[in-house]
């Protein structure tokens, strides 16, 4: 060995070193089972060091903090020295230390080492938020100790809340579908010489959409098919309120122009403000002479086909602005003398405007075929048939709008 400059000091450290050496050997030697007990104890610490949980080891009885990790004193803003300084109460509230009490004190004799609690958490701030409180009872050389571990379930609690939230919402709109399908008519009036079917299908739990029929004396029947725009609770709100306007006026008017000149007027002021409009197609149907009036407040225009001539059809259209768009409107009002064997369809646009997977829209062409295709079937028949062949050129897809029929169908 190389004599250093300073013999005494260079010796010194060349003693500790071999010293040191030796220390590590004899332990790795003679006691391998105490190293890895060591090795063991170092991980498992650095392992709750590293939990995003608050890990506590508490004394038995007195509740006292022994040990806490790193990430308790992170969620709680508090030292190590804090907390092993402080009590269980200050950080969690009288009910949550009382089971934990319980637990420490009945627990062995019941044969119960465990249990969860949903309780808080106090920061040293004096803020609270929610955890879920799992604590186990466990003996180390002949110790009872506790240890607790508290996960933070704010998230969960917000996912809870939000799902509770949307299952009130749920059974609401579930309630407002029913009441709103409630106020559609349900058996079409009977009237010599004409059937009559109607359907309404909301896209989601309540619509815009609206139909309706009203019988007259001496065989005249007057249905109405409207669209008012949207799909909100506002959209069914109006619906209603048009519905009860119609009611009240139908009989004080013979004209299907003046019924909408009348709505129109009523409704301006209601329309403007929620910023909707409406959109109707209102008809009279004279049984006896079979002659059908109709006027149109800017409504998809009604398909008739002819018995005569099933594979075309004709669209019944009138000079008529939107409902809500302007005061004082006046409303074209034309006539048509219906044939034994003609069929009518009054529809809203979620019909014709049903989408394909490609984009491409159902339209009017299809429509006339199907209705030409089953001309000699029952209205309900048609409307089944209208339906099925929807469903089927988008694909089963969820409807985006809503979807309304009247089919009256001369005999």
């Amino acid at each position: 060995m190389k004599k250093p400059s300073d013999p005494k000091e260079s010796w010194d450290a060349e003693r500790e070193k071999i010293i040191g050496l030796g220390e590590r050997s004899l332990r790795k030697t003679y006691y391998p089972e105490l190293q890895q007990k060591l090795d063991e104890l170092e991980r498992f610490r650095s392992l709750l060091d590293q939990s995003n949980d608050c890990i506590f080891l508490l004394g038995i009885p007195s509740l006292s903090f022994v040990d806490v990790n790193e990430s308790a004193c992170r969620q709680l803003g508090c030292t190590r020295q804090d907390l092993l300084d402080g009590a269980l109460g200050k950080i969690v509230p009288a009910e949550a230390l009382e089971r934990i009490r319980e637990l420490v004190t009945f627990g062995p004799e019941e044969g119960r080492d465990r249990d969860t609690i949903v309780t808080e958490l106090y920061r040293c701030s004096g803020e609270g938020f929610p955890v879920e409180i799992t604590i186990r009872l466990v003996r180390f050389q002949g110790d009872l100790y506790g240890v607790a571990v508290a996960r933070d379930i704010t998230e969960r609690k917000r996912a809870e809340e939000a799902l509770l939230e949307n299952s009130r919402l749920l059974r609401e709109m579930e309630l407002a579908r029913q009441i709103q399908l409630s106020l559609l008519p349900g058996a079409p009036p009977e009237l010599a010489g004409v059937r009559i079917s109607g359907c309404c299908l909301p896209a989601t739990h309540v619509g815009g959409d609206y139909f309706d029929y009203y019988r007259r004396e001496d065989g005249v029947v007057d249905m109405v098919v409207a669209d008012v725009s949207g799909h909100s609770f506002g959209a069914a709100l109006m619906m209603a309120e048009t519905r009860s306007v119609l009611r009240a006026q139908v009989h004080a008017f013979t004209g299907t122009g003046d019924i909408l000149t009348s709505l129109n007027d009523v409704l301006h002021e209601d329309l403007s403000q929620a910023e909707l409009f409406i959109t109707m197609f209102y008809v009279k149907y004279d049984a006896p002479t079979r002659i059908l009036s109709y006027s149109n407040a800017g409504h998809v225009t009604p398909l008739l086909s002819r018995r005569s001539a099933r594979e075309s059809c004709c669209e019944l259209d009138a000079d008529g602005l939107i409902l809500g768009i302007s005061k004082g409107v006046s409303f074209e009002e034309k006539q048509v003398r219906l044939e034994e064997g003609d069929v009518l369809i009054l529809y809203t646009d979620g019909i014709t405007e049903a989408e394909s997977g490609s984009g491409e829209q159902f339209g009017l062409a299809r429509l006339c075929s199907i209705m030409g295709a089953h001309n000699s079937e029952s209205p309900g028949k048609i409307i089944d048939a209208v339906l099925r062949e929807v469903s089927a050129f988008t694909g089963g897809a969820p409807p985006k709008d809503d979807m309304t029929m009247i089919v009256m169908k001369v005999e």
